[in-house]
């Protein structure tokens, strides 16, 4: 579904993506982790037409969309959340995803009440259909990330990327967003690269992991193999865990 094949950017001498190759298969949840600097964040921007690349490929669905901007790669099935919530703080929750119905795909003719009716529908599967009315700005960080998820399943994508979700939250909430993440994948039938800093969620999430450092993948596999990789081990923790296991 998603193919990058030597992807690199960087931002004066500092090289943030440095020839990074992986896929994510359709239907896979495939985590990306790595410490903080790594290139995590830098590497979806790449994805989603944010930066452009200065070298390699990014190829979704058989097609290349490496230098498209991001409109039009949404429009084409991949969707996003941000590590820092980028709701339209001054909108209600309703209008907010009513803007992510109306520019998903094939959206083009959908009247306003249409979109209204799909937004509501979003937000009720995320918890938040009460909330409809409110202002993005006067939500908790947990309902500010429900309504992130929300925006990006209304676009309708095939390929969700997401970014910290589970950052700022407690254990509870934390559970309660993976259980919900979870449930958009059986119900919606998407595929999930999904950064995240919290081991305990991403390990039980994906089904293949890939791990930046300073900008290169230094190892890729099933969440197990991660674990007790000695470069992993050694990238999060120090030589001093490595020899001590």
């Amino acid at each position: 579904m998603l193919e990058l094949k030597n992807v690199k950017k960087s931002f004066g001498g500092v090289h943030a993506v440095d020839d990074v190759s992986f896929t994510v298969k359709e239907g896979e949840v495939v985590g990306l982790i790595g410490p903080n600097g790594a290139g995590k964040s830098t590497l979806i921007n790449l994805i989603t037409g944010v930066f452009p690349c200065d070298k390699g490929s990014i190829t979704f669905l058989g097609k290349d969309i490496t230098g498209k901007p991001p409109h039009m790669i949404c429009k084409a099935g991949l969707s996003r959340t941000y590590q820092i919530p980028q709701p339209f703080y001054n909108m209600t929750c309703l209008l907010s995803t009513m803007v992510s119905v109306l520019n998903g795909k094939e959206r083009e003719n959908m009247s306003l009440s249409d979109a209204a009716l799909e937004a509501s529908y979003y937000l009720e599967f995320v918890g938040l259909f009460s909330k409809r009315d409110s202002l993005a700005r006067d939500l908790n960080l947990y309902d500010m990330r429900m309504l992130e998820l929300a925006r990006a399943l209304a676009t309708t994508p095939k390929l969700l990327l997401i970014d910290e979700t589970m950052a700022g939250l407690n254990p509870v909430e934390s559970q309660n967003a993976l259980d919900m993440i979870r449930s958009a994948q059986d119900q919606f039938g998407i595929t999930i690269l999904w950064i995240e800093h919290v081991m305990k969620i991403i390990m039980s999430a994906a089904q293949r992991i890939v791990v930046l450092h300073y900008g290169r993948k230094i190892a890729e596999g099933l969440p197990s193999e991660i674990f007790n990789d000695d470069f992993v081990v050694k990238a999060y923790l120090g030589d001093k865990h490595v020899k001590s296991k």
